[in-house]
């Protein structure tokens, strides 16, 4: 299934190492763990797209999973198995509000 990120998830990624170098007061294999488990996480996705929790509402048609030490990154992301598709909305760290980060990455342009 081919990949397909919002233009803001590349940004996602380097704000979580940025944050993880920030509070570790610089320690870089910190960040390269927290960046390994988010590769971790989307390789499960890429490997089973169905499987996560399905969200309703605005978000309908959507799912989430959560993964890492402490299942700290989440990642929300839509299969589209006619389109052979997996995109890719939002990655997020810790207690970031993914849910209404979510709602404006819908759209993929």
């Amino acid at each position: 299934m081919r990949q397909i990120r919002h233009p803001l998830v590349e940004q996602d990624i380097i704000a979580i190492a940025e944050h993880v170098l920030e509070t570790t007061e610089g320690n870089a294999a910190a960040a390269e763990r927290r960046l390994d488990e988010i590769d971790a996480l989307l390789k499960d996705i890429a490997a089973n797209p169905f499987s996560g929790f399905r969200l309703s509402g605005s978000l309908d048609g959507w799912l989430v999973r959560h993964g890492g030490r402490d299942y700290r990154i989440t990642i929300v992301f839509r299969p589209d198995a006619d389109a052979q598709c997996l995109y890719l909305a939002l990655v997020a760290f810790g207690g970031q509000d993914w849910l209404t980060r979510g709602l404006s990455r819908l759209e993929f342009v």
